[in-house]
């Protein structure tokens, strides 16, 4: 039986007298995991995202303090070829606890990028540690009992995934910590009832907010208790005190939001923007799921139940089953006590917060990837049922021992050993901890197969962070001591990042092959093949399953032994392969052998080993693909020389497995050295001749009836030719011969239909459909010179009026329906049939007679003339006629690019003209000045006097 006070607790939610103060054993354990994380601090590496996060960061700090000095360390981590490149969205991430980072390197004054990432890993590893004790604190307000407390805390901090993922993730890790210091707050505030402690919580989910959008969550549970307490409020006095509490929440809430987040000082309404940006954000990589590579918004409903599952120990999995169905089942049997006592409230407040998000999750399947990573607060609830779980098994205990028929003497054993199987469960954490260091966030436990070798990192993406990368660093310099070292990897950002934690000594000796314009000497897989072909200089496996590899693409770094027996091995594949006859011959020769694709190069150079290949395969059946290769109808297998080849006695060899479905072609070629984003491709290979041709056959279709002059003139002649298909369905761009130069610049294509209303709003303002596009993206270039691209049209119901073709600020073509504006533009201009310009400066600018447009004019126009933004300022006759958000500056602003609106005519020489044809607003009282030019460049300005007629 429990004692009163013990009673007393139960009921309302206060511990006993006797033990207020029990936190000896919460700083005792806290002090044992901060002296082993600053143990192995320096064994993570750096993440997929930190550089890009400290840069967000950095953006806020140089906002609110502009005057900040730069440190070398800055300019370290702002590599123009490797560096972060944050995308627009990224200004509405929460800085939170990235700025907080960024003084901390000021104020130490951090010079070396070293130090900066090892400081950013403490601090984060220490700021979990604190939502561990804030888990302790609260667990022992809610239920008295510094034994669960403890076990709370233990289990918050011992889970592998998230306890390596408290080093480097500077997002989701301290979005969990600081969910958990925000329930802590909102129970404290319930149990005061003050307006100063619903202040401080209310201040706490402000900041929650800021670091993720989902903290919103916490708002309206918030909300949602007083208004139960409002319910429940007997007197207008008590129901005046819970609306002044509420709004105090409220209030803090919404200013320590506003004060945290500078994206809303100049727009308040802006979180409306932050809300639909995260709520459906359009960043989207494939993930491998359940041996599948799928992809949101093809996310099965299962995708985040099915994670978490196989991701978190079981026993807590367990333990919180059975904490939320007592939770339940308190609350069916005594409805009126639950909605009173402060523990069961929570209790079922931390059930709606684990419930409901999987359940929306479930039913809305919004953009996940890497897991279940963006919800990993959810941990907070599971982790706090669990020991509502734990609790509910002692209480279970106790009644079973007060049982007559049972006669057991001593109840204490029953409940020494549901401790001793609580403290079993989180001894088995904490071996996973140490058995995966420093790799815990590649964590699955028995629920799937870890024993059969490479099954489990075919069915899931092991490792995402990339961390690892730097262990395979560390392997190569400590097996070649003091040499400079050439390394290659499928992902080069990842050699760059975990470069930069390396000792200044060791990281000069890192050299990324790319940037060295040199071959390789070794390569860096993270995701590795089966049987990889080069020498494995060193592997990392997790679960018997291989996460990482350092392959050397030269056999003379390797022991003489080594290499005699790679060479021998090598001969004999060799000769195989050359025994029959080649699939394709060029510069690699490539041969059939069953399903092993043989490219071999005679004569073999080392710049040849930075060649990257095109391999594509087209499946006799679509169902055989993979989910996220099954629109595009084939698998795609580009690969480097360096991940699949070796170089032996003057020679190349590549060998390369093809998958085990039946095969109707193969697509080969490669990328081109000069551009790496360009194609070159070679050959489609029929191994189905049965069945029809597949797509690619239609790029040498298109070039050879264009050859043959079956498709008549081109509907534009310009730095492509272009041909408009009979039905308007497809536009074919096709220049013969082709270099990989003219393949550079960005593509536009903008197209205009007859009737304007059949185009998407957000279109109309612009008035055509507008697509831009790299070369591969549509097209390849053909051995033989030719460059062929195939671009689909938008289907109007009123049909297209014309097209107009743009590439960069190279050349444009317009066609059907439509005179050549921009050649007629500059006709006229050079007959003298515009006039005089109404200014002259960096260009010539012509005003028509209607005040509707702005002819920017130069000749000769060379290419460097265009690569500054363009600015237009119009200042209207009155100023109440523009926008509210314009009458603060006086004038419509308007920036744009030379692709935009202009055109780089005739061929691209000296003597080229350009033209740009610029809209202008239209006001009631005409406008009454104009002022533009380039950014860091001319300026224009002239009184334009235009009325409307």
């Amino acid at each position: 039986m429990s004692s009163p006070r013990a009673a007393a607790a139960h009921v309302t939610g206060r511990p006993p007298a006797a033990c207020r103060t029990p936190f000896a054993p919460a700083a005792v354990a806290l002090a044992v995991f901060a002296a082993a994380g600053i143990a192995i601090l320096d064994d993570y590496g750096v993440a997929v995202d930190e550089d890009t996060q400290r840069l967000i960061g950095q953006q806020a700090v140089n906002y609110v303090l502009p005057g900040a000095a730069v440190l070398p360390a800055d300019r370290l981590l702002s590599d123009p070829d490797y560096g972060p490149a944050p995308e627009a969205e990224d200004r509405y991430y929460g800085v939170a606890f990235e700025a907080p980072l960024i003084l901390a390197e000021r104020l130490l004054g951090l010079a070396d990028s070293r130090a900066v990432f090892l400081t950013r890993h403490l601090l984060t590893h220490l700021f979990f540690l604190a939502g561990g004790w804030f888990c302790y604190l609260l667990v022992y307000r809610l239920f008295g009992d510094r034994y669960l407390a403890l076990f709370a805390l233990l289990l918050f901090l011992l889970h592998p995934r998230l306890y390596a993922h408290s080093f480097f993730n500077t997002k989701d890790l301290p979005f969990l910590a600081m969910f958990m210091i925000a329930l802590y707050l909102l129970e404290r505030a319930c149990r005061r009832g003050t307006a100063a402690a619903f202040a401080l919580s209310g201040a706490g989910v402000g900041v929650l907010v800021n670091l993720r959008v989902m903290g919103v969550m916490l708002f309206a549970a918030a909300l949602a208790l007083r208004a139960l307490d409002l319910l429940q409020a007997r007197s207008p006095a008590q129901r005046r005190r819970v609306v002044a509490t509420a709004g105090a929440f409220a209030l803090a809430a919404a200013g320590t939001l506003y004060a945290v987040s500078p994206y809303l000082w100049r727009d308040p309404l802006a979180i409306v923007e932050v809300f639909t940006t995260f709520t459906a954000y359009r960043f989207n990589i494939a993930t491998l799921f359940q041996g599948e590579l799928v992809n949101w918004p093809r996310l099965p409903a299962h995708y985040l139940p099915t994670w978490m599952a196989i991701t978190t120990p079981p026993a807590t999995l367990l333990l919180c089953l059975v904490g939320a169905a007592a939770a339940l089942a308190q609350c069916a049997a005594r409805p009126r006590n639950a909605a009173a006592n402060t523990a069961q409230r929570f209790t079922l407040l931390l059930a709606a917060c684990l419930a409901l998000p999987v359940a929306a999750v479930m039913a809305l399947r919004p953009n996940l990837y890497e897991g279940w990573r963006h919800l990993f607060f959810l941990y907070a609830p599971v982790c706090l049922l669990a020991v509502c779980g734990l609790r509910a098994l002692l209480a279970g205990a106790r009644r079973l021992a007060a049982q007559p028929r049972l006669r057991l003497r001593r109840s204490s054993y029953l409940r020494r050993g549901v401790y001793a199987l609580a403290a079993a469960a989180l001894a088995g954490m904490a071996v996973e901890i140490v058995r995966l260091h420093p790799q815990q966030h590649g964590y699955f436990n028995f629920l799937v197969d870890r024993r059969t070798p490479e099954y489990l990192r075919t069915q899931y993406r092991m490792l995402f962070w990339g961390t690892e990368v730097r262990q395979g660093l560390e392997e190569l310099l400590a097996r070649y001591p003091g040499a400079a070292l050439r390394v290659d990897g499928k992902n080069l950002r990842h050699v760059w990042r975990n470069r930069l934690i390396l000792p200044a000594a060791e990281r000069r000796r890192i050299v990324i092959a790319d940037a060295a314009e040199r071959s390789p000497q070794f390569f860096i897989d993270r995701n590795p093949v089966a049987d990889p072909i080069a020498p494995v200089v060193y592997a990392r496996r997790i679960y018997h399953n291989t996460v990482l590899t350092v392959t050397a693409a030269d056999l003379a770094l390797l022991d003489p032994a080594t290499a005699a027996g790679y060479r021998a091995a090598y001969r004999t594949a060799y000769h195989a392969a050359v025994a029959g006859e080649p699939l394709l011959r060029s510069e690699w020769d490539l041969y059939l052998d069953g399903a092993t694709l043989t490219y071999v190069k005679e004569s073999c150079r080392p710049e040849d080993t930075v060649d990257r290949f095109l391999l594509h395969v087209v499946p006799a059946a679509v169902d055989d693909l993979p989910s996220i290769d099954r629109e595009g109808g084939r698998q795609r297998l580009g690969f480097p020389f360096a991940r699949f080849g070796v170089r032996f006695d003057g020679r190349c060899l590549i060998r390369r497995r093809l998958p085990d479905y039946p095969i109707r072609a193969l697509e080969l070629g490669r990328r081109i050295p000069e551009a790496p984003n360009q194609r070159l491709l070679e050959a489609v290979v029929d191994l189905a001749p049965e069945q029809p041709p597949v797509s690619f056959g239609r790029y040498w279709s298109a070039h050879a009836a264009i050859a043959a002059g079956e498709r008549g003139a081109p509907a534009a002649r310009s730095g492509f030719d272009l041909y408009l298909d009979a039905a308007g369905t497809e536009l074919t761009y096709h220049k013969e011969p082709c270099a990989p130069g003219d393949l550079w610049e960005r593509f536009y294509l903008h197209v205009f239909p007859v009737d304007a209303s059949d185009l998407a709003a957000e279109e109309r303002q612009a008035g055509f459909y507008g697509h831009s596009f790299l070369f591969p993206e549509h097209g390849v270039l053909l051995r033989g010179g030719a460059c062929v691209a195939l671009v689909p049209l938008p289907r109007f119901r009123s049909g297209i009026g014309y097209v107009r073709a743009i590439q960069g600020a190279l050349w444009t073509a317009e066609f059907r329906g439509d005179v050549n504006r921009y050649r007629q533009a500059h006709a006229a201009i050079a007959g003298g049939g515009r006039g005089a310009p109404a200014a002259r400066s960096g260009f010539d600018l012509y005003l028509d007679a209607a005040g509707t447009e702005l002819t920017y004019y130069k000749e000769p126009c060379a290419p460097e003339d265009l690569q500054e933004r363009f600015f237009l300022h119009v200042f209207p006759a009155d100023a109440s006629e523009l926008a509210a958000e314009e009458r603060q500056a006086g004038f419509y602003n308007r920036s744009f690019t030379w692709a935009e609106h202009g055109a780089r005519l005739d061929a691209p020489d000296a003597d080229a003209a350009c033209v740009a044809l610029v809209p202008l607003p239209v006001y009631e009282g005409g406008i009454a000045h104009v002022r533009t030019g380039q950014f860091d460049g001319w300026i224009a300005e002239f009184p334009a006097g235009l009325t409307r007629s």
